[in-house]
């Protein structure tokens, strides 16, 4: 029984980095679309297409067995004015990642990686990650892991919003409403897959995700939260110096304890759609 429950849980192994644009093949775009409509809803290939010629690239997770797709994050780095000062934005577009590879460390050590170079080649610039959050999952790793975000369940951070705000003007000019802190991209925005993130009692029991559904209650239907986290020095080197800890890991920080801090299983219970049921529905369909 013990050995049948390991194998059940052996995953072929996967990797992830971040390439820019211009350097991802035809193949993996495909691949990133293959899990993209899977997860979303309401985006059609050359939709697709548009948004990621927007982004400086993206964050690619490839099986190490057979080279396919498993997972991606879109990217953009940009430098943009917020109170007449020049201020870097690190702004995370569309992720998605198989559900069988859910709670994988590959991921946040590739987002790390990218931060951690983008701070060393802009050390004397504000720095800040922006993110749109419509799954609570994605509002989980900003709340869970950095020491100055926005919104916050302790209290917003005034300069937080104002940069937040900025961020969100300039990516996607007329789509936030100021006095929510909403983007909405209107009747035909992409939505979540029921399956992915849907928030039970079970979920709403933990008071960040309870927080999240409170500031943004129209993300069912694609309503998006404008977020940002501090990658300030003073940030980082707290990060780096909490040794028992990494910037992704769960768990309550010793030196700055957040109110309420989530407690919740990464890795699903059940997994509906895998990796190999997404490419041999899409083989199957051109054989047809």
């Amino acid at each position: 029984m013990s050995a049948n429950k390991s194998t059940a849980k052996k995953l072929p192994p996967i990797k992830m980095r971040f390439k820019k644009r211009e350097d991802i093949t035809l193949d993996e775009c495909l691949g990133m679309y293959e899990l993209f409509k899977v997860y979303y809803q309401n985006t059609p290939f050359s939709q697709f297409l548009e948004d990621f010629s927007n982004k400086t690239g993206a964050h690619i997770a490839k099986r190490k067995t057979d080279g396919k797709v498993v997972g991606f994050s879109t990217g953009v780095a940009r430098t943009i004015e917020v109170d007449g000062k020049p201020t870097r934005i690190l702004f995370s577009g569309d992720t998605v990642m198989s559900k069988e590879y859910w709670g994988t460390k590959a991921f946040p050590q590739s987002f790390f990686r990218w931060l951690l170079s983008e701070r060393l080649r802009h050390p004397t610039l504000p720095m800040y990650w922006f993110l749109i959050s419509m799954g609570y999952r994605t509002y989980l790793i900003l709340a869970n892991n950095f020491y100055k975000y926005y919104p916050n369940i302790d209290g917003d951070d005034p300069k937080l919003k104002e940069v937040a705000f900025a961020a969100a003007d300039n990516i996607f000019p007329g789509k936030l409403n100021r006095e929510t802190g909403l983007l909405d991209f209107g009747d035909d925005a992409c939505a979540l897959s029921d399956f992915v993130t849907p928030i039970t009692e079970k979920e709403r029991a933990v008071p960040k995700i309870a927080f999240f559904e409170s500031r943004n209650p129209g993300w069912a239907k694609g309503d998006e939260m404008a977020c940002v986290g501090s990658m300030d020095w003073v940030s980082f080197g707290r990060v780096i110096l909490d040794a028992r800890r990494t910037l992704f890991k769960k768990g309550t920080r010793k030196m700055q304890k957040q109110a309420s801090s989530a407690v919740v299983n990464h890795k699903p219970e059940n997994v509906e759609v895998t990796v190999d049921d997404i490419y041999s529905t899409n083989s199957d369909s051109k054989t047809a």
